[in-house]
């Protein structure tokens, strides 16, 4: 918990691109991540981009876990979902189609949504029960 309070309120720097980042890593491979807390960062998410790096991503951070749908609405380039556990463990991944309003859902509580670019989790062996870890 005192890492999550450090990572949401000490951590974030600026990135080149003028976004707040901040430190994550999965399996030894780190990330800058844009955090989605707020509902309007939750609302907006990735929309209208027209690329992300394979060293970028948006992660999303509940209170609480819960049951988390996801879609696509505005959002121009394929994605990759990850749902993560209270515990940081990884749920699932699911792939994310341009623009599509089809909602994606967690099959169980997460409290975590990571999004990064097509392909990402395959390419970097992460899977299931894979352990996110804030920097």
């Amino acid at each position: 918990m005192i890492k999550l309070l450090f990572l949401l309120l000490l951590a974030p720097v600026l990135a080149s691109s003028d976004k707040q980042c901040s430190s994550i890593s999965i399996e030894k491979v780190n990330l800058c991540v844009e955090l989605a807390i707020s509902q309007r960062e939750k609302s907006k998410g990735l929309m209208y981009r027209k690329d992300l790096s394979n060293t970028d991503g948006m992660l999303f951070v509940w209170k609480n876990a819960g049951k988390r749908c996801m879609w696509m609405k505005n959002t121009y380039i394929p994605l990759d979902l990850g749902f993560f556990r209270e515990d940081m463990t990884m749920i699932e991944v699911k792939e994310l189609s341009p623009r599509s309003l089809h909602s994606v859902c967690s099959s169980e509580p997460a409290k975590y949504a990571l999004e990064v670019s097509n392909g990402w989790f395959s390419s970097h062996n992460v899977k299931d029960n894979s352990k996110l870890i804030l920097n």
